[in-house]
């Protein structure tokens, strides 16, 4: 019996450490996703789109993110709202990449050639 449980013992204590959990997916897959679901919210032809996120505790210390999607036609035009088919899921994209960082901003700026992801 007392070997039995010696044993156990050892077993139980000689379990081999578990590697840190690795990101499911890759910060350049999140942005390619997110992206893609913004252009379907987008004209055919744009200059630049955003979204952009500011994060903030409210009164009762709750987090609250705010959430702009923004694109211009042109260079010169002024930012203009849009509507994606899912307001969230670039949010959430976001908010994975950032996982464990604190953060106020964050932004995901692209046009039909480059994206590119901003943070604070």
């Amino acid at each position: 019996m007392f070997s039995f449980l010696n044993t156990l013992k050892r077993l139980i204590s000689n379990q081999p450490e578990t590697p840190a959990a690795q990101p499911k997916y890759s910060n350049e897959q999140l942005l390619q996703w997110a992206t893609g679901c913004m252009l379907e919210g987008l004209p055919d032809k744009f200059y630049e789109a955003r979204v952009t996120c500011e994060c903030s505790e409210n009164d009762e210390g709750h987090q609250t993110v705010n959430i702009s999607h923004e694109f211009k036609l042109t260079e010169e035009s002024e930012y203009a709202k849009f509507s994606p088919p899912d307001d969230l899921y670039a949010t959430n994209c976001i908010e994975q990449i950032l996982t464990g960082k604190k953060w106020q901003y964050a932004a995901i700026i692209f046009n039909p050639q480059t994206t590119r992801f901003e943070w604070q």
